[in-house]
């Protein structure tokens, strides 16, 4: 699997990325705002893009939309702090394949990825009982 990182947080993006690369996920690119979200995956077309919600220039929300016209094939996970209900709903109606909190385990988090490549969308606990009952 082909994963860019898109977070303002440094720190956090590292942390990602050697958790990635340890369990055998390619990190092929980095972003710190949505705008260089949308250029990074139109040009290194990953597989998957895992996109915080709050950033400078261009929020992930915008940017998953944007990217998602031109690529709809390329997979968008949110990776955010947010488990407010509108941030959740909106992060799907704007084409996001899961919603990750990033209080969770490491363990979780790579077992969710993995998820995703056989086809099981990943949500933090809790998020998908309430995301079915508002749809």
């Amino acid at each position: 699997m082909r994963v860019l990182l898109v977070d303002d947080h440094q720190l956090l993006v590292e942390g990602l990325s050697s958790m990635l690369d340890a369990h055998g996920i390619a990190v092929v690119g980095v972003a710190g705002d949505g705008r260089a979200a949308v250029a990074q995956a139109l040009a290194l077309e990953p597989d998957l893009i895992l996109m915080d919600l709050r950033m400078p220039v261009c929020d992930g929300l915008t940017a998953t939309r944007l990217i998602k016209a031109q690529r709809p094939a390329i997979k968008i996970v949110i990776l955010t702090t947010s488990a407010e209900d509108q941030d959740l709903f909106a992060a799907i109606q704007s084409g996001a394949s899961g919603y990750l909190l990033k209080s969770i385990s490491g363990k979780a988090f790579i077992e969710a990825l993995h998820g995703l490549e056989e086809g099981a969308p990943p949500f933090s606990p809790g998020l998908a009982a309430r995301l079915l009952a508002e749809f």
